[in-house]
């Protein structure tokens, strides 16, 4: 187990990952305390009898199953579920769909009262229909990590208070919600995260999903508010920074993982997504 902050052991199954901790107040109530988005390996399993922390897990991409009594549970893109002190579970990936996760920890004798509030009830799976918005402000959560300043506290905590009502409002959308453009956007946003090293355009999203590129531009103005080109941009460029602060590859190397033959052309792209120079990350 690597340790990180706050005395979290993390799970050695990872093959990379990106990990923020934040200041936690003196009375040590129910308030995150860590965030993290993680690439599990494919022997990925966690069995524990016992945890100190409150864990909520998003599951991004991949299959498995989470069980803490009875029969397991399926997760998939969009299952949302959250465990803590006193509970027995196990979770795990299929070897050939691994996880890859963001999740949230909190401190506190008590499960925080926002989780439950969003509808989250421990040990139970749910399901997110609408996870574009949700992954923004996972991705927020984690940049706020590397500031560290007088209001990381504050933004960390509101951006928090955000997620659980996205969460909330997001949460069983039933079969209605699921159908036509909906269910279009969805399949697509599911493709997009799983697929995103080997497309390199639009015109490779459209043909991988079926849909005409202009119907895809469409329903991602509609439920997204962006453009799918521009989504699946900013997922390279999240999954290069990971490979950029683990740092035993090169900008090069990095660049041809996803796509780019133009190590420059990757470095312009790179600086204007993510706001820094690739040669920056992990520096410092």
């Amino acid at each position: 187990m690597k340790r990180l902050e706050n005395r979290l052991e993390l799970s050695p199954q990872i093959r990379q990952g990106r990990y923020a901790n934040f200041p936690r107040s003196r009375h040590l109530g129910s308030e995150i305390f860590m965030a993290g988005y993680e690439e599990c390996a494919p022997d990925y399993r966690i069995e524990r009898a016992e945890f100190p922390f409150w864990i909520m897990e998003f599951i991004l991409g991949g299959m498995g199953n989470f069980r803490e009594t009875g029969a397991a549970q399926s997760l998939s893109h969009g299952s949302v579920f959250c465990y803590g002190p006193g509970m027995r579970f196990e979770f795990w990936n299929e070897p050939e769909r691994p996880f890859k996760k963001y999740f949230l920890v909190a401190g506190g004798t008590t499960c925080p009262v926002g989780w439950l509030e969003a509808g989250l009830a421990l040990g139970k799976v749910c399901q997110v229909r609408s996870v574009a918005p949700i992954i923004t402000i996972f991705d927020q959560i984690l940049k706020e990590g590397d500031l560290r300043d007088g209001q990381t506290h504050a933004v960390t905590q509101s951006l928090h208070t955000l997620l659980m009502a996205l969460i909330q409002r997001h949460q069983g959308e039933g079969d209605k919600a699921a159908t036509g453009s909906r269910k279009a956007y969805e399949l697509t946003m599911a493709v997009l995260q799983e697929d995103y090293r080997k497309l390199n355009s639009l015109s490779d999203l459209a043909e991988r999903t079926g849909y005409s590129a202009e119907y895809l531009c469409r329903i991602f103005k509609k439920y997204h508010g962006d453009t799918p080109y521009r989504v699946l941009t900013q997922r390279k460029m999240t999954a290069a920074w990971l490979l950029l602060r683990d740092g035993r590859l090169q900008v090069g190397s990095i660049a041809r993982e996803f796509g780019y033959e133009d190590p420059l052309h990757f470095s312009r792209v790179f600086r204007r997504v993510m706001g820094c120079a690739p040669s920056s990350v992990g520096q410092g």
